[in-house]
Order: structure tokens, then C-alpha cells, then sequence
């Protein structure tokens, strides 16, 4: 790990050279590469936005890069600590394997180096049944962890990659599974991890135990090796062919790039580091909103405004070539000056438009507090009842009203007290 994270300080220093040697002829690190597998998606690592497709909703068999989502519902369901006691099935599957044997135990995390550096199918489905307690009913959390993703289009049968019927997923989706692996630590940790030893389960022979990173472009002793390589998978069956998909980090940007059903091995991983160093070269991923600006504000009244705040960072990625873009905020600002409103309270969720394209949602938070009790509803309520023309008409016709009555019920009673004067005088005379 060390060593590799020495590698990756080393290869971010170093600018990208302007021509890269591509399956025996020489292209511009600026220009997009032959990509040699029927299905590949480039995308942007942080935002997801897709820089170069091809067939990037076309379902082909995935092998072993299917064990990017075993590990990452394996990651969500146990602990690395939690300890496997090897059934009878797992020692039996076919394909690749680490040489485990039923009754052997090993903790989460030994098997998950197995899984992800050996690429062993006996520790997919050891896991696999540790988890769910079977093949398939592990793979139903995998099909339910990929729509959670958007991966829509993908549909699990097993936790290792091997041919089954309906076990199908597609450059896209697989894209959107590697991008949520590259931020897992957890994932990205073991993932990078050169070599590991199982100094308690040795082979049966008392031989040694190592789970060795079989990844194409992080092997720096590979031919394919590609110095910004971050984490990834490599995969082949017969029935699949190759298939890989990897994360890349160039200073402060990462790319994901994925690739399903390639025959010509060769030229295929020779030129995934060419269309990473494509990404890199012409795409850029900037910040626009940084969380806490303010972005609005909601006038109560004429003392009283809620700032409105983001409440998340939003990044988009433009080609390096155009202009840092204007966006506008859509919304329907709902009243809510009738609700007591507290610091950090998330009050709208709003729409980025870009060039008329709504390019993602944000929530708006309080900027304050606002405090709104009886007392204040009761103020408002009055002063609102005043405001109103029809309301001040009623006012003053009801005050003339009352200076009316008042009028004649001094009037009457003048009149009355007159009355009995005149009554009293007439006796007094009489």
C-alpha cells in the first residue's frame, strides 16, 4: 500500500507526455484512441457525466469484473473481522481460485483479498453464502445494490463472474458500479494492496498462501501498466471475453473507465491508459457551488429575509475548451413565512439548469433562525387584516358606524335627561 501510494505521488508530479505509443503507431494524447472492446464508457469520477461511449447500453456478460459489486455488498452487509467457515460448494467451483478447502476458516477481509487480488471464485461464493447463505440469494442484493446505483440495465446470477444465462450488465452500469467502489476506502484499500499472505491457512502441503494483484494496469511489472491507475478489476471467460473496468486520479481528477466483450487482448489493455490520458487532456471537473454559498433568498416581510443556502458542493465537468458556464436555479418557492425555521433546515430542493439543460438537483438550507409563535402569528395575522384595502374600508365604515351610534345615544340621552327636567319643572309649577 505504502509503495504503492509512493508510486501515485510520484506519477501525479509528472506531466503527461504529448505522444503515447498506441498498438505500433503514435497518436496526441489530446486525441480519442481505438478502443478495442464492443462495449466502453469513459466517465467523469466525481460528477458521472460520460466522456466517450461506445455501446454504453448494450448488455454483454461482465466475468470477473462482477466482483466490484460482490465486494461492495459484501462491504455493506458484514464485518472484515467476521469469520467464514468454508462450506462444501465454494472449493468446487471452477475458474480461478485461491485453493481454500471446506472446514478452513478465514475472516471476511482474508477472503476479500482473495477475491479482489486473485480474482478467486471460491472466495466469491464463500463470501457470497456467508452473507445470504446462497449464490442467489446473495445476487438478489446484487441486482437491488445496482438499481440503488442506477445501474439499470444490469442483472446478477452469481457473486463471480462466471457464464450463466441472464448474467448481463453493460459498459455504463458497470462504470456506475466502479465509481461507487472508488469511494469506497474500504474497497480502494484492498483493491490496491500488491500481495497478501495467509500466515494461518498455508496449503495443505505446508506450502505458502499468497493472494497476488492480478490488475492489468496497476502491476507495475505488467505490460499494460499505467502509473495513474488508482483501483480496478480485470475479467475473462471464454463465454465473456475480456472485460475491465478501473478508476484513474490525476491530481484532484478521477476518471472511471469501463469495458465489456473484447477479443484482441493485446491492443485492448495497451490502449486504456492512452483514453484515460484522453479524459485527462481535454476534460475538467470545477466546482461551481461550494456548500454554504447563498444562492437566494425568501423575503417574509420588509425586516425579515431567510438566506438560502446550497447545502452541498455541486461539480460539472466541460471540456477544457469551453468557458466556465452561467447556470440558473428553477424552483417553486412555496410559502413557508408561516413556519417557525431553524438554522441549516432544508427548505427547497431546486434545479441547475445549464444552456436549458437541467444538469442536477441541489437542496436550498436556512441561512437563520426565525423564530414564529403565537404571538408573532397573531401580530401578523392583525397587521395583515389591517394591510388589506377591502379590510381598512370595512375599518372606517365600521368607525362611522360607531361614531353614528354614539352620535344619537348622546343625543338620546340629552334628549332624555331634558325631558325629565321639563317633567320636574311642571310639577314643581303645578
Amino acid at each position: 500500500m505504502k509503495k504503492f501510494i509512493k508510486k501515485f505521488l510520484l506519477s501525479s508530479l509528472v506531466v503527461s507526455s504529448i505522444f503515447t505509443s498506441v498498438s505500433g503507431f503514435t497518436v496526441k494524447a489530446t486525441e480519442l484512441p481505438p478502443v478495442y472492446s464492443e462495449g466502453a464508457v469513459l466517465m467523469d469520477g466525481r460528477t458521472g457525466k460520460v466522456l466517450y461511449s461506445k455501446n454504453e447500453h448494450t448488455q454483454y456478460e461482465p466475468a470477473s469484473t462482477t466482483k466490484v459489486m460482490t465486494a461492495l455488498v459484501v462491504l455493506e452487509n458484514v464485518s472484515l473481522t467476521d469469520k467464514v467457515t468454508i462450506g462444501e460448494k465454494p472449493p468446487q467451483v471452477d475458474g480461478s481460485a485461491l485453493g481454500i478447502q471446506k472446514g478452513e476458516v478465514y475472516t471476511v477481509e482474508e477472503l476479500m483479498y482473495g477475491l479482489l487480488l486473485e480474482s478467486a471464485n471460491d472466495c466469491a461464493e464463500a463470501l457470497a453464502e456467508y452473507v445470504s447463505g446462497s449464490n442467489e440469494e446473495f445476487a438478489k442484493l446484487m441486482n437491488a445494490k445496482a438499481k440503488e446505483l442506477g445501474a439499470l440495465n444490469t442483472n446478477f446470477k452469481n457473486p463471480s463472474g462466471l457464464h450463466e444465462d441472464g448474467h448481463l450488465t453493460t459498459a455504463y452500469d458497470l462504470a456506475l458500479i466502479m465509481k461507487a467502489a472508488s469511494h469506497n476506502e474500504e474497497y480502494v484499500r484492498i483493491s490496491q494492496t500488491e500481495s497478501y499472505k495467509y500466515v494461518n491457512q498455508p496449503f495443505s502441503d505446508g506450502s505458502e498462501k499468497w493472494a497476488t494483484n492480478r490488475n492489468q494496469l496497476l502491476n507495475e511489472y505488467s505490460a499494460y501498466y499505467y502509473g495513474n491507475t488508482f483501483c480496478g478489476k480485470n475479467g475473462y471467460t471464454p463465454e465473456a471475453n475480456h472485460a475491465y473496468t478501473a478508476a484513474a486520479v490525476n491530481g484532484d481528477q478521477m476518471l472511471i473507465a469501463s469495458f465489456i466483450n473484447a477479443t484482441d487482448k493485446d491492443n485492448f489493455y495497451t490502449n486504456i491508459g492512452p483514453l484515460f490520458d484522453y479524459g485527462f487532456d481535454n476534460f475538467e471537473t470545477i466546482k461551481l457551488i461550494s456548500a454554504n454559498d447563498e444562492l437566494d433568498t425568501y423575503k417574509i416581510n420588509e425586516d425579515i429575509t431567510i438566506p438560502l443556502l446550497a447545502k452541498s458542493d455541486f461539480y460539472y465537468t466541460k471540456a477544457k475548451s469551453d468557458k466556465t458556464p452561467l447556470y440558473s436555479l428553477e424552483y417553486d418557492k412555496t410559502d413557508i413565512s408561516k413556519q417557525a425555521i431553524s438554522l441549516g433546515d432544508t427548505l427547497y430542493k431546486v434545479k441547475i439548469v445549464i444552456d436549458g439543460e437541467t444538469v442536477s438537483t441541489i437542496d436550498l438550507i436556512s441561512g437563520t433562525n426565525r423564530e414564529y409563535d403565537n404571538k408573532i402569528k397573531l401580530q401578523e395575522n392583525l397587521l395583515e387584516f389591517i394591510k388589506k384595502p377591502m379590510n381598512i374600508a370595512s375599518i372606517v365604515l365600521a368607525l362611522f358606524i360607531f361614531f353614528i351610534l354614539i352620535k344619537f345615544i348622546i343625543y338620546f340621552i340629552k334628549r332624555r335627561k331634558l325631558k325629565r327636567k321639563y317633567s320636574k319643572f311642571h310639577r314643581y309649577k303645578s
